[in-house]
């Protein structure tokens, strides 16, 4: 019996890129009832693990700041 295979909407979609493992911090919630974890990498925070440690649910966060005089900075990887 042949099975015709189904193909998802957009597939194959892109590839997984994992980011860096040139880390520069590790670091936990302070509250002992939390369970988040996290990794910084390149200054700045990278993986975010909730709710289990093996369990990146963020893989970069950048900042943007600002101020009132027009200042500007982009902090990404």
């Amino acid at each position: 019996m042949a099975v015709t295979p189904i193909v998802p909407t957009g597939a194959p979609g892109i590839p997984a890129r994992w980011t860096s493992s040139a880390k520069s911090g590790v670091g936990v919630a302070l509250s002992p009832s939390s369970r988040v974890w996290f990794t910084i990498s390149h200054g700045i925070l990278n993986e975010v693990y909730y709710p289990r440690v093996d369990s990146a649910c963020t893989r970069d966060l950048g900042l943007i700041v600002t101020g009132k005089d027009g200042y500007f900075s982009e902090e990404k990887r």
